[in-house]
């Protein structure tokens, strides 16, 4: 008899062949169409590397090479040489550098087995892997997220099959953050939901993979929040059970300042959390000032020089650093408004209607989903979703602070960034985007099931590592086309795109 895969292990391997296809994809498709001068920042190359190549060299770059388009140039920059320009300053350094140790241990353990593999190689291959192992646990992450706050095992699987497939697929695969990134997100989410007591760390590690992973504090701020009010509740209910009978004023001051002293440990609690959580993002802000604004042009190698002053970059020491005589000088906006041109509606341009079209499924999906939720709770909104009514409704109200966090970004999007970005930002920081597809994909709610598998998927797929519901159904609404539609053609032409360097950022 052959073996029937668990929902969880489902999802583990169909994560992994997804990754597999896109590595496929992006190698077929970067060797079919030669790449596009897009003129934008390439990491400076030693020439007397790229003659003494190796065939393994050869090979990993032409097999990998599809993933070092755009934003991956200074990502494997930084993990290289460090923040040489004060445009690297506008990437945060967790990814970079985790890849740089990595790289490091990979290559003390292949000089011993003969491998002649440069640096580059290693740094590639490396970089390649950690979103692969990153992705699966996502993945997976997501499937426990999903069943947790909605607690149903449906639209869980499903929500994480779709994950596997997104439209930004290509960017959780090429050297970008976004796996790590929505790695830890997941984690720091399912952390709030299981009211796990270390999710500071991971909410803590996502504010120095993305600049947006500051918005994960609000599951921390949120999480505290209920357990204040149900504390309150609790207390409010003995005083009335006490307070029914005859009771001294003295063990009335005594329960006061009871109930004062333990509402005051709960708000130092919370402060010293968000100090605790924001430290490793304020660190680095200091650290970027030490390197550029304090201390004397590093010795860089003759390459990084070169390049960065054939293309007038800033490099640390200059006294053209503006933000470094700002009152707070941090980097970030300064080198986000400077080279990227971003603020608020600054990218409302006629020209950009097209990234505004290629925006705007990922858009529509947050927003109408979010509008649905919101009108199908409005009686309890003004509790913030901390006390529940318990009606049957599609969307679980635990979904509350999802929303707010999801809505919040979407609102981000619109106003502040390049809008074509929406697509791999939502996908990378919300959940939203796969549970409202799931929803109108897989909301059955008249019909009862006996058996939680072969509900979520057909029986015949339990026992194969790579095939899922989609592929096997006998019907598609037209709900079911479209998410389809958009989720493979995106990772299509998402693969097509950004391996030839054509804008797909």
């Amino acid at each position: 008899m052959m073996k029937r895969y668990q929902l969880r292990e489902k999802i583990l391997w169909f994560a992994l062949i997804s990754r597999v296809f896109v590595l496929i994809a992006q190698f077929i498709l970067n060797l079919l169409c030669p790449d596009h001068d897009a003129g934008v920042f390439i990491s400076p190359k030693d020439q007397f590397e790229i003659q003494e190549r190796s065939i393994w060299d050869t090979l990993i770059h032409l097999f990998l090479g599809g993933l070092t388009r755009w934003d991956a140039q200074y990502f494997l920059h930084i993990a290289k040489y460090g923040y040489t320009y004060e445009n690297t300053l506008a990437f945060f350094p967790l990814f970079p550098w985790t890849i740089r140790c990595l790289t490091k241990i990979f290559l003390v353990l292949l000089l011993p087995l003969g491998f002649s593999v440069q640096e580059d190689s290693v740094l590639l291959l490396t970089a390649t892997l950690l979103n692969l192992v990153c992705f699966v646990g996502s993945a997976c992450t997501l499937y426990d997220l999903s069943y947790k706050v909605l607690g149903d095992p449906v639209t869980a699987y499903k929500a994480s099959v779709l994950f596997c497939i997104n439209p930004a697929s290509i960017f959780f695969t090429a050297a970008y953050t976004e796996s790590m990134f929505t790695y830890l997100t997941f984690r720091s989410m399912l952390a709030y939901a299981e009211g796990t007591s270390w999710q500071w760390l991971s909410v803590s590690l996502s504010a120095i993979v993305r600049s947006n992973g500051l918005t994960n504090i609000g599951f921390l701020v949120y999480g505290w929040l209920q357990k204040t009010v149900d504390f309150i509740q609790a207390s409010e209910l003995t005083f009335l059970i006490t307070s029914s009978r005859p009771i001294s004023y003295q063990r009335r001051i005594q329960f006061v300042l009871f109930f004062g002293y333990h509402l005051v440990i709960r708000f130092m609690k919370i402060i010293g959390i968000l100090i605790l959580t924001s430290s490793p993002f304020l660190l680095i802000q200091v650290y970027n000032y030490l390197i550029f604004c304090v201390e004397e042009m590093p010795n860089f190698p003759k390459q990084v020089l070169d390049y960065g002053f054939d293309n007038g970059f800033l490099l640390p020491g200059s006294r053209d650093l503006l933000w470094c005589r700002y009152s707070i000088p941090m980097a970030y906006s300064h080198v986000q408004s400077r080279y990227w041109n971003v603020g608020f509606v600054k990218y409302y341009e006629f020209k950009q209607i097209p990234n505004f079209i290629l925006a705007v499924p990922v858009l529509y999906i947050m927003l109408a989903g979010s509008f649905r939720y919101l009108y199908e709770h409005k009686s309890e909104l003004y509790t913030l979703g901390l006390k529940q009514a318990f009606i049957k409704s599609r969307y679980s109200m635990k979904m509350f602070v999802f929303v707010v966090h999801g809505l919040f970004l979407t609102i981000f999007c619109l106003l502040f960034v390049h809008i074509q970005v929406s697509t791999r930002l939502l996908c990378s920081a919300s959940p939203l985007v796969y549970w409202y597809c799931a929803y109108i994909m897989s909301y059955q709610p008249e019909k009862l099931h006996k058996n939680m598998y072969t509900i979520c998927e057909y029986p015949d797929n339990l026992i194969s590592k790579w095939r899922v519901f989609f592929m096997t159904q006998e019907k598609y609404t037209t709900n079911d086309k479209l998410v389809l539609i958009y989720f493979i053609g995106y990772l299509l032409i998402g693969c097509f795109m950004y391996s030839n360097f054509l804008p797909w950022t």
